[in-house]
């Protein structure tokens, strides 16, 4: 309706001045911008419903649940702890966490940090990193062995090699109560 009263704004000098030689003229070149503006309607209309229910389910889904957390095995205070939330297994492999959480050590007593986390309610793979260089990347020596501490939730990983996926999953829920357990692991 917007874009017909602008276009009827914009040429009703043409059609006011059409209008003097012939009332024939004046309707059917208002009919075909008629036409036009509606045509393009026709086709934004489903793009700009799209957009609006977009947004309305992004504020729909953001539900955050504050999960308690206890992180065991700190070795010093430098840094922060960088946790890693994974959906699946693929994304896991690649590294590539759909959300990031940063949480900071100076709350942490003897080696231990009791914190919480906002997180929405799903089935995750919780992966931490003891980010003592703050580069949000686990460092590596020369041999491809891990400079900084690392975890996983509620399972502790002895072996050189990444674990299951499966082996890490957490269920989050909103009558959830119980914290979900680090144990940072130092190889070097």
């Amino acid at each position: 309706m917007l874009f017909l009263l602008e276009i009827k704004h914009k040429y009703s000098k043409n059609i006011t001045k059409n209008h003097r030689n012939s009332k024939n003229s004046e309707l059917g070149y208002y009919e075909k911008q008629k036409f036009c503006i509606f045509t393009r309607m026709k086709y934004s209309l489903p793009f700009l419903i799209a957009i609006v229910i977009l947004l309305a389910s992004s504020f729909t889904n953001s539900t955050n649940i504050t999960i308690p957390i206890i992180v065991k095995n700190i070795k010093n205070s430098k840094g922060r702890l960088t946790i890693g939330v994974f959906k699946d297994a693929s994304a896991f492999e690649e590294e590539k966490p759909f959300k990031i959480i940063l949480v900071s050590k100076k709350e942490q007593v003897n080696g231990t940090l009791k914190s919480t986390i906002e997180i929405e309610s799903g089935i995750y793979g919780l992966s931490i990193l003891d980010d003592e260089n703050s580069d949000y990347k686990m460092e590596y020596n020369m041999i491809g062995m891990p400079k900084e501490g690392f975890g996983f939730s509620n399972y502790y990983h002895a072996g050189f090699t990444k674990p299951n996926f499966k082996q890490f999953l957490v269920v989050i829920n909103p009558s959830q109560k119980s914290p979900i357990t680090f144990n940072l692991r130092y190889i070097l």
